[in-house]
């Protein structure tokens, strides 16, 4: 049986743990996603490799999502994105040291930050022209670094411009710039 005197003392702490609940439920999470190093992925199922624009739009996505509660560093965004990557890009990828420790990544890391990423249309100069054999793909991504702690940081937007090869299993990138 509970005192009548510990009722004020009980509803205060249910109080306390519905609001820390609620805020909670109202920052926005990542999913984790697990390092490239320690589960490589070959192929991402919900892309479509035959449309080059997909496969441009994918790697351009995953190689500025970070998130430093599974990531050792920027290098493992680019271990992850590699699927999109021709065979050699992708080796050079998954076997890279692990980048330097930036002050930019130092502070994500301080705000246990993650980025959103979001996808835009591509508004740079001309691409090459597409051939038989190479097409040239555009993508803008907008990366916004959230910490947990509330902390946002420094909005950025780069260009992404990827030239693409025909695969047996669809169309891999065989060279990228992010400008």
């Amino acid at each position: 049986m509970i005192r009548s005197s510990r009722i004020p003392a009980l509803l205060a702490v249910v109080f306390t743990a519905g609001l820390l609940g609620a805020c909670a439920a109202t920052t926005p999470q990542p999913r984790p996603q697990p390092s490239a190093a320690s589960s490589p992925q070959l192929v991402d199922l919900s892309v479509n490799y035959h449309d080059p624009h997909a496969v441009c739009a994918a790697f351009a996505v995953a190689a500025h999502r970070v998130d430093t509660a599974v990531d050792r560093d920027r290098a493992d965004a680019y271990r992850r994105a590699a699927m999109y990557l021709d065979a050699r890009l992708a080796a050079a990828a998954v076997n890279q040291d692990s980048a330097r420790q930036t002050p930019q990544w130092q502070e994500l890391v301080h705000h246990r930050a993650y980025t959103d990423v979001q996808l835009g249309p591509y508004a740079g100069d001309a691409l090459p022209p597409d051939t038989a054999e190479q097409r040239h793909v555009g993508a803008l991504v907008t990366v916004q670094p959230i910490g947990r702690d509330g902390w946002r940081g420094t909005l950025e937007r780069h260009t992404v411009v990827c030239g693409l090869r025909p695969s047996t299993v669809g169309w891999r990138i065989s060279e990228y710039e992010i400008g």
